[in-house]
């Protein structure tokens, strides 16, 4: 079973729980890391697009935070094989979430020393309710992923950074990436590999998508290379679909400063992103 549907399986559980208010991410800032890719979505944005179905249980979630971390070094590797540690947010009770899993035969309190959590072992998934308002789930260690987003005063996402992707309906970022999840666009491996940092934020509009953000690479010839790349693989695209051609408007979508590449009012469909997320769930 796909780790991103036990995770979904999960983050409805622990969200079956009644809160009363609602409350941002703080540990966004100290996930990630080289390698890692970090994402998170404001789930009321995605159900008012329709990009996710609403439910009573999700319209009782507020933002879903996910660091995930590559599992091979396949490229590019399917969502389904990166281990994922994540955070739900909204005000959820830890006595309610530790009652419905002390009856529930799927998970049992697990034993070891430290924060008190529960285990699915079907599922590979450790969760629990470190804070009020936060439920923390892992198809790791629990005490590990308690330890880096708790306890820690580590930094990992600069919070110039960590801010954008609080105030973006869904965000993802990664520095060095060893491979990438699917992501729409096929970068060439050998282009790739070149690619310090990737910051991608979606703003919904009336019906589509805006996507924005900066890739920055390891030289400005690098990022020159890409932005062409991803230019005529736009304009494929539009010629695959008998759109006009408005070369002066695409030009504005892709350009470069020095070694960064900045990506500009890109539409995204609705039923694009809708795919991208259900395709792996």
């Amino acid at each position: 079973m796909k780790k991103f549907l036990l995770l979904t399986v999960t983050v409805l559980l622990l969200s079956s729980c009644v809160y009363t208010s609602r409350f941002d991410v703080s540990q966004l800032e100290k996930m990630g890391g080289e390698g890692r890719a970090v994402i998170t979505v404001s789930v009321p944005a995605l159900i008012e697009s329709g990009v996710i179905e609403n439910s009573d249980l999700l319209s009782r979630v507020d933002r879903v935070s996910l660091e995930l971390a590559p599992e091979s070094t396949e490229y590019p590797l399917p969502l389904s094989e990166w281990s994922v540690t994540g955070t739900a947010n909204g005000l959820l009770s830890s006595t309610e979430v530790g009652t419905f899993m002390i009856w529930s035969p799927d998970f049992i309190r697990s034993r070891t020393a430290g924060p008190k959590h529960y285990v699915n072992r079907s599922l590979g998934i450790e969760a629990g309710v470190p804070e009020e308002g936060i439920a923390l789930f892992t198809t790791g260690s629990y005490n590990e992923a308690y330890s880096r987003l708790f306890s820690s005063s580590s930094v990992q996402t600069p919070l110039m950074v960590a801010d954008a992707m609080r105030k973006a309906d869904a965000a993802l970022y990664l520095v060095s990436p060893v491979t990438l999840p699917p992501l729409g666009f096929d970068i060439p491996r050998e282009t790739m590999v070149k690619i310090e940092s990737i910051l991608l934020l979606l703003e919904s509009g009336s019906d589509s998508f805006m996507l924005s953000g900066v890739i920055d690479m390891d030289s400005e010839d690098s990022a020159r290379t890409l932005c062409t790349y991803l230019r005529n693989l736009l304009v494929q695209d539009i010629r695959r679909r008998g759109e006009k051609l408005d070369v002066k408007a695409l030009s504005g979508i892709f350009t470069y400063e020095g070694t960064a590449l900045r990506i500009s009012d890109f539409t995204v469909s609705f039923d694009s992103v809708s795919g991208l997320l259900t395709k792996e769930l």
